[in-house]
């Protein structure tokens, strides 16, 4: 819209016969056509020379000047001398009239091509008779001054042409945290989510860089998180191909800790997804990594590229105010590029970006506007993978010493565990509630979720020889509280006490084993209101979460007795019974009770493949039963005589890989955490529910 008001502005100053018309460039200006760079000197941006470029174009002498920032009204005066060895021509650029010449050779004339949005000014003498060689200087004026506010050197425009560039790196993280469809696609394209309340998201960054050719990094994409959500929302394709042609520069990443193991399941992930293997990684911690050739790092100096032995250290951006704005870089960030450029230090760089949702970069009216510009401007270059590894190293620092992690007293039991599916979950969830943050009560709410880890060991030690067993008298989560354990040769089961819900659900077959149910804080917690958050209560800590199945409304984590029969466990609290019923075929749980209450249920089918690699979820819904599961693997089946509703996180995909409509009413699953589906059961009194693999 600003960009739109601004045309119409531009429009009328054409009109009125103060502004010129602008002509396309009938080809790119390169650092071959620069012939000078100029300091920062002058009294005001729109009189700061920066650079003076020339080039033939058929008949025409074409002169380029960049300014530091040019207004949509022009508030300066330009002139142009060239002097030849027959004479000296002036061209004459004032504010608010015609550009003029004054020269000894007839029909002489300018043509004049103001571009405020690239801070530009290309001036094309319409004559052949100029010879090709000689000198040029130029002179910035402002309004009612004779003496120029910034002039150039004289500079021969046949001699070797200048090789100051400016070397940047562009760089984020935090690219794609997205853990419900409804994240994704705010920060896809969200409405009103950017720092100035503008559009905003990833998509604007893939989009500029794609259209104007230039390199970013984006640091923590590859986690298996982020590209299953970024998968989900379509936009795969897109990041191949910005991959393949080396404009997306994608390092293997260390997002949580251990390191190590979070290195591997990003590398895993990026292979499933068809992403090329890098040289290059990110550690979230400023830890130096081993392995890789180069790495994104937190560096007390970020203006040069570091080392520690044989890798090479690329700091990060320091935090800045905004460096993208409606009119491009900031000003700031275009004196930092000019003094770059021309620093005798040839290890110099300009380093930007930062964390994506904070920075107005993804901002749907600066994005482009500032990519337009740096690519608009051959002084600038922005480094690729290719450029980071020669680029000269220009300190010695190394990052400061991580914080020491508190201990995790699964770790251990996570190294000595077997190697299958519920295990891999287990390292799955336990990389997400260590991944770093600066929020103290995210940090505090996920600490409570730790003895989650616990629960799906136990599962994994059951999955390696499945044996019955129904026992209440183990605190397997230790959270001070013990736990039932209902199992079979087929199926295992973890009941909670409070709440008589069903934490955990397995299924064993020829394959290997699935998992069938899970609270939504194996994969995503602190997504609900964080005013509600309270640590101190346990499982409740978190209202917006679902903490198993069989999870009721009203009464969620009211108290139950336990009594253990034959394959069959009973809770019972004030008014209300549930008997978990296993058998070969599935859990039954029968419900006794008087009182109408809500039942939620959320399902999971191979959870870890969602986050491992592409995958395509089926549902299948009919008056008593509803299937969920994966294309070619296992589905979890409900059926029940009460009436429920059931939706998965897939019923919002029509919506994706557009922008977010805030006026839009998403279906329920838009809000699911990957990779759910719930079932809402309405009963009163007895009624019944199975739940079975297949």
């Amino acid at each position: 819209m600003r960009r739109f008001l601004s045309l119409l502005l531009l429009a009328s100053l054409l009109l009125s016969g103060t502004g010129c018309l602008p002509e396309p460039d009938t080809h790119t200006w390169s650092v071959r056509d620069l012939r000078l760079l100029d300091p920062l000197d002058a009294p005001t941006p729109s009189t700061e020379l920066l650079a003076l470029y020339t080039r033939i174009s058929g008949s025409n002498l074409e002169i380029r000047l960049d300014l530091l920032d040019i207004p949509l009204v022009p508030n300066y005066s330009l002139r142009l001398r060239l002097i030849t060895p027959e004479e000296e021509i002036t061209v004459l650029l004032p504010a608010d009239s015609k550009p003029g010449v004054v020269s000894n050779t007839p029909g002489l004339r300018a043509r004049l091509v103001r571009n405020p949005w690239l801070d530009t000014i290309i001036v094309r003498i319409n004559h052949d008779d100029i010879p090709r060689s000689f000198s040029l200087q130029a002179a910035a004026f402002l309004p009612g001054e004779s003496a120029p506010a910034d002039e150039t050197l004289l500079v021969p425009v046949d001699g070797i042409p200048p090789i100051e560039r400016a070397p940047v790196i562009i760089a984020f993280w935090d690219a794609f945290p997205a853990a419900t469809p409804a994240q994704a696609l705010r920060r896809w394209d969200g409405a009103h989510t950017g720092p100035s309340g503008e559009r905003h998201g990833l998509r604007h960054i893939l989009d500029s860089m794609e259209e104007y050719q230039v390199p970013v990094a984006l640091l923590d994409l590859k986690t298996p998180a982020s590209l299953a959500g970024v998968n989900f929302i379509g936009a795969l394709p897109q990041v191949q191909r910005l991959a393949e042609a080396s404009l997306l520069l994608l390092p293997e990443t260390a997002f949580s800790q251990p390191a190590d193991i979070a290195l591997a399941f990003s590398r895993d992930a990026s292979r499933a997804y068809g992403l090329p293997g890098s040289q290059f990684s990110y550690s979230a911690e400023p830890m130096v990594l081993t392995g890789s050739l180069a790495q994104f790092i937190s560096l007390p100096d970020s203006a040069h590229l570091s080392r520690s032995d044989s890798t090479r250290l690329i700091p990060l951006p320091s935090e800045d105010p905004p460096q993208a704005t409606v009119d491009g870089p900031a000003l700031e960030v275009r004196r930092r590029l000019v003094q770059a450029a021309l620093s005798p230090d040839r290890a110099d760089l300009v380093v930007l970006g930062g964390s994506l949702p904070a920075s107005t970069w993804g901002d749907s009216d600066m994005s482009a506007a500032t990519f337009a510009w740096l690519s608009g401007h051959p002084w600038v270059w922005v480094l690729d993978r290719y450029a980071l590894m020669s680029f000269p190293i220009g300190a010695d620092d190394l990052p400061p010493a991580p914080t020491p992690s508190q201990p995790d007293a699964w770790l251990e039991a996570l190294h000595q565990a077997p190697d299958n599916a519920i295990t891999r979950s287990a390292w799955q969830a336990t990389l997400m509630l260590h991944k770093p943050s600066t929020d103290p009560e995210l940090v505090a709410l996920r600490s409570v979720y730790a003895g989650q880890i616990g629960s799906l060991l136990t599962a994994a030690a059951w999955a390696e020889a499945p044996q019955s067993l129904a026992d209440c008298s183990g605190d397997i989560d230790l959270d001070g509280r013990a736990e039932c354990i209902l199992a079979n040769e087929h199926y295992f089961a973890v009941l909670e006490t409070d709440g008589a819900r069903l934490s955990y659900f397995f299924y064993i077959d020829d394959t290997g084993a699935h998992q069938l149910v899970a609270p939504t804080s194996q994969f995503a917690p602190g997504i609900s209101d964080r005013s509600e958050w309270q640590p101190a209560r346990g499982d409740a800590a978190d209202p917006g979460a679902i903490m198993g199945a069989f999870s009721d409304l009203p009464g969620t984590y009211a108290e139950y007795d336990t009594a253990i029969s034959s394959g069959s466990i009973t809770l019972a609290s004030a008014g209300r019974v549930k008997t978990f019923h296993l058998e070969e075929s599935g859990l039954q749980v029968t419900y006794q009770g008087l009182d109408p209450m809500t039942v939620l249920l959320p399902l999971v089918a191979d959870p870890q493949l969602f986050f491992s690699r592409p995958t395509h979820a089926l549902a299948f819904l009919s008056p008593d039963v509803w299937a969920w599961g994966l294309r070619g693997g296992v589905q979890v089946i409900i059926r029940t005589e009460a009436n429920f509703s059931a939706q998965g996180f897939t019923a919002s995909q029509a919506f994706l890989g557009g922008t977010e409509n805030p006026d839009q009413e998403y279906p329920a699953g838009h809000y699911l955490p990957f990779p759910f589906s719930l079932v809402t059961v309405f009963g009163e009194g007895d009624f019944t529910i199975w739940i079975e693999g297949k």
